[in-house]
């Protein structure tokens, strides 16, 4: 036992040595008149002292920390056991700021003070180092900000210079080669103001200065100008279209009509550009409502060529598209996504994507309202569906097909009613096969209300199913929900 304390002892005192001459730090030990009685390496380095360092007092070192009056060492409290800035004084009387801390023990028989200490000259260079480089980003970003802006806005002039002179010409009388060469004219030039319009929107977001207008509008009617802009694109590769908006949100909100209708324009134009046969489609629904506040949940969906789930990680990314090709076949700056994210977080929501190669797409974000005035009551249904492609190109919204019969969709087992139910049902198994349960938890409470009138079975498969929704069981939800588009097929 005795050979073993002795080896413990001889351990201890290798692996004091060991961190006492290889530590970075200052260390100094000092008796009670100040002495020197230990340093390490690090010490004699920094303050440029060699053995002559135990001739010199630890007052001297530390000026500003510890005096020595009437043949007491006195230590500013704010070095007792803390650490605190203070300079070093070298032999050559030279100094160099640091961080010290000074700790003092006590026994019946004996004194010893420890002072460790850090130079932070290097600390405070990569500091200023750093904070030099941040100020010139910051300048750089300000003069890319500002040559985008002046530069998109001289762009702008003789863009809108040829479109509208090839709009004059297209005016005129002209042979079938002239006039299909002007529309693409048209074409690049409206592309070309895409861009430009993007660029601009970029610049602003990356200064910090694009500002959200909040002014009242009828969100029905901004929903059919906005699908309106859309209609031609959509006609022309034979697409369904089909668009719905639940029946509890208010007609008048306030926000930013423009910046909403860029975001949903900007999901729209994706939708169709990449889609070439089958639907595009829009649901609208609202998710939380306070006397003051709207939260709407919108979902674009496409049959199209669809996003691979590495690829989705590069969709919000400024200047990325998912692949390279994509920009040369299909064009764009790959800004578009980018902006909206933005726009989307300003409005106080999020914007996501769920995706599988060859199958499609699904953009889903939320944004914050304001609420109109007078507009407390829930509206009625508004939904739309351009099913035929054949219908000519100048189809218009007058021609939408638009339910207000509200009554009847209640009454559990009319048309209306089984057409509602089925749609809804048609959501929330995307909802749930999505993982999006705030959402789904809406959607089943719907399929509630909507089966008040029906027989009790199918009123003990709703309860199940917003339970299992609520508890986000993703097997037993969609069995359930499987089981009650049963029962309501076998309705009819």
């Amino acid at each position: 036992m005795v050979n073993n304390m002795k080896q413990n002892r001889f351990d201890d005192v290798f692996r004091y040595r060991l961190l006492l001459e290889h530590s970075n730090e200052i260390i100094i030990f000092f008796d009670q008149t100040g002495k020197i009685t230990q340093c390490n390496q690090a010490a004699k380095k920094e303050l440029g002292f060699g053995e002559d360092i135990f001739l010199v007092s630890i007052a001297a070192i530390f000026r500003k920390a510890l005096i020595f009056e009437d043949q007491k060492l006195e230590i500013m409290n704010k070095y007792k056991n803390h650490i605190a800035e203070t300079v070093a004084y070298r032999k050559n009387q030279t100094c160099f700021a640091v961080d010290l801390k000074i700790s003092i023990v006590h026994t019946k028989s004996d004194y010893t003070g420890i002072c460790t200490a850090t130079n932070v000259n290097e600390k405070k260079d990569a500091i200023r180092d750093l904070k030099n480089a941040e100020n010139e980003t910051v300048a750089a970003c300000k003069i890319k900000n500002e040559f985008l802006a002046n530069i998109t806005h001289e762009l702008r002039t003789p863009v809108n210079g040829i479109m509208g002179l090839t709009e004059n010409l297209l005016d005129s009388e002209l042979s079938l080669g002239q006039t299909e060469t002007l529309n693409i004219i048209h074409r690049c030039c409206s592309n070309m103001t895409t861009i430009i319009n993007d660029l601009l929107d970029f610049s602003k977001i990356e200064a910090g200065k694009l500002v959200l207008e909040q002014r009242e509008f009828d969100f029905r009617k901004f929903i059919e100008n906005t699908v309106a802009l859309n209609i031609n694109s959509i006609n022309e590769k034979g697409l369904k279209l089909i668009v719905n908006i639940a029946n509890d949100i208010p007609n008048r909100v306030i926000g930013d009509e423009l910046r909403l209708a860029q975001i949903i324009n900007n999901l729209f134009s994706n939708a169709v550009k990449f889609t070439f046969v089958g639907q595009i489609a829009m649901e609208i629904l609202k998710t939380d409502q306070t006397d003051t506040d709207l939260e709407l949940f919108f979902m674009v969906f496409d049959t199209g060529i669809g996003i691979s789930g590495e690829e989705m990680e590069k969709l919000f990314k400024s200047f990325s598209q998912v692949d390279g090709s994509i920009t040369r076949r299909f064009g764009g700056t790959g800004l578009g996504l980018a902006i909206c994210k933005e726009l989307v977080e300003l409005m106080y929501g999020s914007i996501n994507v769920s995706s599988e190669k060859d199958k499609g797409s699904t953009f889903y974000f939320s944004v914050h309202l304001g609420i109109g005035e007078g507009e407390t009551e829930d509206c009625n249904n508004w939904n739309f569906e351009k099913c035929d492609p054949t219908e000519q190109n100048n189809l218009t919204l007058n021609s939408m097909e638009i339910s207000y019969q509200a009554d009847l969709i209640k009454q559990f087992g009319t048309e209306e009613n089984l057409r509602e139910l089925r749609t809804i049902i048609e959501r929330l198994m995307i909802c749930i096969e999505m993982g999006i349960w705030e959402r789904a938890e809406y959607l089943a409470d719907l399929i509630k209300k909507l089966i008040t009138n029906a027989d009790s079975a199918i009123k003990r498969k709703a309860f199940r199913l917003e339970l299992s929704v609520r508890k986000e069981n993703h097997e037993n939800s969609l069995s359930l929900l499987l089981e009650i588009q049963r029962m309501i097929d076998e309705v009819v």
